[in-house]
């Protein structure tokens, strides 16, 4: 298949000291590019930060792709060369379907998703829950995409990575991801924190992990949902042991208490991160019984092609 890709490369991060932005190849470029090539599509990706050739619809006229498949942000400010007007025509045309991967439902659905996905033929939330909001609004070319990763950049077991680090977290901080570390830190937990890495050394990290820590809220609108994150495939794709803040519906990806954990405060979590410390073989049959189930369903190639075979049906 013919698959033009668009979406940004990659993305201004802070690094890690916090002084200056730098940009990293972003999770789109190796969760969705190199497994779509991967998979023997060919794939052409439009930057939307920074385009090879900035006229979309020349590329697309030159390229005439089977499928469009985006990501976009909505926010000119992080990608200016989104191309909405080209979009939305050539869905309306019905020449060549459209697709959208949407990210923050559970913080943008309400100001954004639900008018923004009419612009596609086809879209896909994270959140198994928000199917229905979709087509509760009569939007009923639905699909649930969810996250997952790519071995392509996490080798299966990771090679030569020794689990040298007891428990860690990779992401960037905020308020409620502060106080839980912060108790931690109280209860004589000492954790490796990461922020401003790039994806390369995050998924060194994890695979170096005893313990995987995810943080499921998002504080961006200030109401702190919980929501599907990315982590909660990268650190099993790394065979490590993920223990993370529940958000709802995660059963439907893993198995809780026998693939993964959960924690649901501060409490819970130095409680759970104390025990599993203590039983190091527990991590071991977590972590492996997570990886499996990982490779099963949530690798990006795998999850990719169930993608696109929803898309085609629709």
């Amino acid at each position: 298949m013919k698959i033009l890709l668009v979406m940004n490369k990659t993305l201004w991060r802070s690094s890690p000291d916090g002084n200056v932005s730098v940009p990293r190849i972003d999770l789109g470029f190796w969760n969705v590019y190199v497994p779509l090539m991967s998979l023997g599509h060919e794939v052409l990706l439009y930057d939307t930060i920074n385009p090879v050739e900035p006229d979309f619809d020349k590329l697309l006229e030159t390229f005439k792709p089977d499928l469009i498949w985006c990501c976009m942000t909505g926010n000119r400010n992080i990608t200016p060369f989104e191309p909405w007007e080209s979009i939305a025509r050539e869905t309306e045309s019905g020449r060549t379907k459209t697709f959208n991967w949407f990210c923050d439902d559970t913080w943008r659905f309400d100001k954004w998703s639900n008018q923004a996905c009419r612009a596609f033929n086809v879209c896909s939330t994270p959140e198994p829950s928000y199917i229905k909001k979709y087509k509760d609004i009569g939007y009923d070319n639905i699909i649930l995409g969810a996250w997952h990763a790519s071995t392509e950049i996490c080798p299966i077991p990771p090679q030569g990575v020794q689990k040298s680090i007891p428990i860690s977290f990779c992401g960037a901080p905020n308020v409620h991801r502060q106080q839980m570390m912060f108790h931690l830190k109280q209860q004589g937990i000492e954790m490796v924190y990461f922020y401003g890495c790039s994806t390369e050394d995050m998924m060194l990290t994890h695979g170096a992990s005893k313990i995987g820590l995810n943080f499921s809220r998002n504080m961006s609108d200030g109401t702190g949902k919980t929501q599907m994150k990315a982590r909660m495939f990268e650190i099993p794709a790394a065979q490590t042991f993920l223990l993370t803040e529940y958000t709802p519906n995660l059963e439907q990806f893993f198995n809780i208490g026998t693939e993964i954990d959960c924690f649901h405060d501060a409490v819970t979590l130095a409680d759970k991160v104390k025990y599993y410390l203590n039983n190091e073989t527990k991590i071991n049959e977590m972590a492996i019984a997570g990886h499996k189930r990982f490779l099963k369903q949530h690798e990006s190639r795998v999850r990719l092609t169930s993608v696109l075979e929803q898309i085609n049906k629709l």
